[in-house]
């Protein structure tokens, strides 16, 4: 996955990495139901395999 963001000069509100910010990598299990029908206890266990993850800063 490739995604590149680019700074077009038109403020914070469009540009919201002025400030520090955090990378969440998660295994999220139960879709968009949201546990209305339970735990499909078939999706267990689960597992996320990361080679690596690289963040660049433009110096």
């Amino acid at each position: 996955l490739y995604f590149e963001y680019k700074n077009e000069g038109l403020g914070e509100a469009k540009w919201p990495y002025i400030k520090p910010f955090y990378l969440i990598l998660n295994v999220a299990v139960g879709g968009a139901w949201g546990n209305v029908q339970g735990i499909d206890a078939d999706a267990f266990p689960q597992s996320m395999q990361v080679d690596y993850v690289r963040i660049y800063q433009k110096k």
